[in-house]
């Protein structure tokens, strides 16, 4: 009597539950149809009948409950009938006036039922035969909503009308049973009430995501689809092998045990091996889209899986490779093999996922394969009954036994290559939701390498750019190198015979030889960058003030600040400086001075390079002055202020010019000082 009972709640809580999760679901969404909100009273109706037989009510106020529930659902099927039956005669208003009279006539009888015998502990004949009305009624109603539901909207309604004509039918056989042959309600059989109302919520669930005019937009997982009915399948073959078992263990005797063991491990082995299996998977798939769902595929889900594929890629594994398995994601291809175009020339293999690069193959431009991609909106699909020549293509590794779908890749109006797929060992043959999902899946693959592409191409062109930018600064450099040995030159005339000219012209060269090897040194693909290092500049001062010590115009070096340190590479910081001070002893008359001075300013250093030459305006200094390949010098490559500025920027400074028309120029490079608390290392080069 107890397990009776505790199977008898446990049955009606389940039932309480399923509707409770349901109508959680509909109230998340909000704002719903008409139709949403009267499939949301049903299922209160049906929450309160299943939770108080749970706890166990009376028998009376059970019978009221259940006439509001059963009038609910009859009154929410006639009143889709009467929708859709509608022709102007009033047949529909009558037929919905009988079906609300005849349910408040059973709630009527319900409710005397309640008032003249509350402590009444089974269903009157009345009651009975109202509920087999219940039954012949809404069976009728889904039969007519059936009939009237035009041919390609059935789909959308069947989990409706298997829900609620299940429920009617249940009631009709259940009380035709207890009033022709027994008198009463079997107890057994009432426990299949609430297993048949548990059942109508997934349906519900379904009916409500495929009619979405009802404004109840409940999304049910595939995913979830397909565990929960594997778990349903799972279960229904291990009772079936459990009752097996038990009747094995009766009737076999002292081999009984022995054989329900083995039955039992056997099952749980096949299970398992059934379970793991990739086709069984995939069919399971393909049979829930395809009776559950309006479309093959989740295009959501499927379109992030594809982007999360492409965009993260796994450790050394390439964009085109990520490419082909993403695609191959769709219809389960096990392998494929990625053709790239070659402007002008044809289709080469370029990749390959779970599959040999063919060796020593091309498909031409004007290869029938590549027509029939027709400029990128076609796929092409191998039939594994056809002939070979089926397959319009001369390359032998695309007429291969597994090649099975072309799949182009088509970015703007060119076809810039394809991904051919191979055959999957338990195929589902791809319909146009396939392909559509290919083709869209192509587009945007097509877009991701040519993107590639373009990136490709575009950090070449800034290397390129780099180097000719490097290139500049040493052409500038040497032709600065070359005007000093052009002054040696002309000096060697007078001095030639001098042995400390002699001597201080050797050195000269040496020097000059050696930067010009250094600058040289720079153009190299893998020279790398001079670091930074600590340096005093007075020193660097100093030696470009000697370097023009034969100069038409006296060139003078100020030390105003003493010891200090920058960090700067200390070429960069001497061929900025001998720029700066070529162009002041360029601009300066015979018999002017040219003064190199250094200065503090807080915690900057200004190295300030000034002459008394004609000057510049502000347009010129704002405009023009740090314009690449601009010089107002004939012979001048236009290079210089340009350089001086982006190395003394490399360094974290900044080059700044005073000057006005007609009273001379004033450059002035400014410096971070280091920390005297850090000791200086001299390192300048004399």
């Amino acid at each position: 009597m107890h397990l009776d009972l505790f199977v008898k709640e446990t049955v009606y809580s389940g039932c309480a539950l399923a509707f409770l999760a349901l109508i959680v679901l509909m109230v998340l969404q909000g704002r719903t149809s008409r139709a949403g909100v009267a499939i949301l009273g049903c299922c209160i109706a049906s929450l309160i009948w299943a939770t108080a037989t749970a706890a166990a009510a009376p028998i009376a106020l059970l019978s009221s409950l259940d006439s509001v529930r059963l009038s609910a659902w009859l009154l929410f099927a006639v009143a889709l009938v009467t929708i859709r039956a509608s022709d102007g005669s009033g047949l529909g208003r009558a037929y919905l006036l009988g079906a609300v009279s005849f349910c408040l006539a059973a709630i009527v009888d319900d409710l005397w039922t309640l008032v003249v015998s509350p402590d009444a502990t089974a269903p009157y004949t009345s009651q009975q035969l109202i509920r087999i009305g219940f039954g012949v009624a809404g069976l009728l109603t889904i039969e007519n909503f059936w009939r009237n539901t035009e041919p390609e909207r059935r789909w959308h309604v069947w989990p409706l009308c298997v829900a609620i004509g299940g429920l009617f039918a249940y009631e009709l056989f259940l009380f035709s049973d207890a009033f022709i042959t027994r008198g009463r309600v079997d107890t057994g059989l009432a426990l299949g009430r609430p297993i048949v109302a548990a059942f109508m919520a997934p349906l519900l669930a379904l009916a409500m995501a495929r009619n979405r005019e009802w404004r109840v937009d409940i999304h049910v997982s595939r995913q979830v689809v397909l565990h929960t009915a594997t778990l349903v399948a799972s279960g229904c073959f291990l009772v079936a092998v459990a009752v097996v078992a038990i009747l094995l263990r009766g009737f076999g005797g002292e081999w009984g045990l022995v054989l329900q063991l083995a039955m039992l491990f056997g099952s749980i082995v096949v299970l398992a091996t059934v379970l793991s299996s990739g086709s069984v998977r995939r069919r399971l798939k393909f049979l829930i889209s395809r009776n559950f769902y309006t479309h093959r595929y989740d295009y959501r889900v499927e379109w992030l899986k594809f982007i999360e594929l492409v965009s993260e890629p796994k450790v050394g594994e390439e964009l085109p490779v990520r490419i082909i398995r993403a695609l191959a994601e769709f219809v389960d291809s096990p392998a494929g093999v990625l053709w790239s175009l070659s402007p002008g020339i044809g289709y080469y293999p370029t990749a390959a996922w779970k599959h040999p690069i063919p060796a020593d193959c091309k498909v031409p431009i004007d290869d029938p394969f590549v027509f029939g991609f027709r400029n990128g909106g076609w796929i092409q699909a191998r039939n594994s009954e056809a002939e070979e020549n089926t397959w319009p293509i001369a390359s032998d590794p695309i007429t291969a036994d597994r090649a099975w779908l072309a799949v182009p890749l088509s970015h703007r109006t060119e076809v810039i290559g394809f991904v051919v797929l191979d055959r999957a060992t338990h195929m589902i043959n791809p319909d146009w939701e396939a392909f559509d999902l290919l083709r869209a899946a192509g587009r945007q693959a097509a877009s991701y390498l040519a993107e590639e592409r373009s990136t490709k191409v575009l950090r070449d062109s800034e290397l390129l750019t780099e180097y000719s930018k490097r290139f500049a600064f040493v052409v500038h450099d040497i032709k600065n190198l070359a005007s000093q040995l052009n002054l040696i030159v002309s000096n060697a005339a007078r001095h030639i015979g001098d042995p400390e000219f002699q001597r201080d012209m050797l050195r000269t060269v040496e020097d000059s030889v050696a930067r010009m090897n250094n600058l040289l040194s720079q153009l190299k693909a893998d020279a790398a960058p001079h670091p930074p290092r600590l340096l005093n500049p007075n020193l660097v001062i100093s030696a470009v003030a000697a370097e023009f010590a034969d100069a038409p115009v006296a060139v003078e070096a100020r030390d105003e600040i003493g010891t200090c340190a920058v960090t700067i590479d200390p070429e960069r910081l001497r061929s900025a400086l001998t720029h700066l001070v070529q162009n002041a002893v360029d601009v300066s008359c015979p018999g002017d001075r040219v003064i190199i001075s250094s200065h503090r300013f807080g915690t900057r250093l200004l190295i300030k390079v000034t002459d008394n030459g004609p000057g510049m305006d502000d347009a010129f200094v704002r405009d023009e002055l740090f314009l690449p390949f601009r010089s107002t010098k004939s012979g001048g490559y236009g290079i210089g202020a340009f350089q001086t500025r982006e190395l003394i920027r490399m360094a974290g400074g900044d080059l700044e010019v005073i000057s006005e028309k007609g009273f001379g120029t004033t450059m002035r490079i400014i410096l971070p000082l280091v920390s005297e608390r850090e000791p200086a290392r001299s390192s300048a080069v004399t």
